[in-house]
């Protein structure tokens, strides 16, 4: 990989984690159950969007794209390093918060607990990765260059 696609990429870690995030509410189920006392029950990431029981399930896909549009608002921009860093924390947050609403709800009906499907890791993955670079760029973290020295001390 050459150094103009690697600062390219080390750069953008905050988009690329808040597009996962959003793609990954519309990849399959989000949360599943174990089954209980009915089948395997599985809840869709965009049934938390499109459901007004879930008022979180909104900021789910609003808070990482105003992630995403914070390069291209003005009035943003003096904020950027701040909304990169606490959105992707509260969204974290908003994931295992939800999880819970979606469990009582699931639980009256099947007696099943409930985890975490493709779609909810794949976006707590996306969250990791927006909130590792939120956390460098308020901080002033080179993650390139602290990946750099990580790199060359394996070889």
């Amino acid at each position: 990989m050459n150094q103009q696609t690697k600062k390219k990429i080390f750069d953008n870690l905050d988009v690329l984690g808040a597009i996962v995030m959003i793609v990954a509410l519309f990849l399959g189920a989000f949360y599943k159950d174990n089954g209980g006392v009915f089948g395997a029950l599985q809840y869709p990431g965009y049934r938390l969007i499109f459901n007004s029981d879930y008022m979180l399930g909104t900021l789910v896909i609003v808070l990482p794209l105003i992630v995403l549009i914070t390069n291209y608002v003005d009035a943003l921009k003096k904020y950027d390093k701040l909304i990169k860093l606490v959105l992707p924390a509260i969204t974290l947050i908003f994931v295992f918060v939800l999880k819970g609403q979606v469990a009582d709800e699931i639980a009256t009906d099947s007696g099943a607990a409930l985890s975490f499907a493709l779609g909810g890791w794949i976006y707590i993955l996306g969250n990791l990765i927006g909130l590792a670079a939120g956390a460098a760029g308020f901080f002033g973290v080179n993650l390139e260059k602290k990946a750099d020295e990580l790199i060359s001390k394996k070889k």
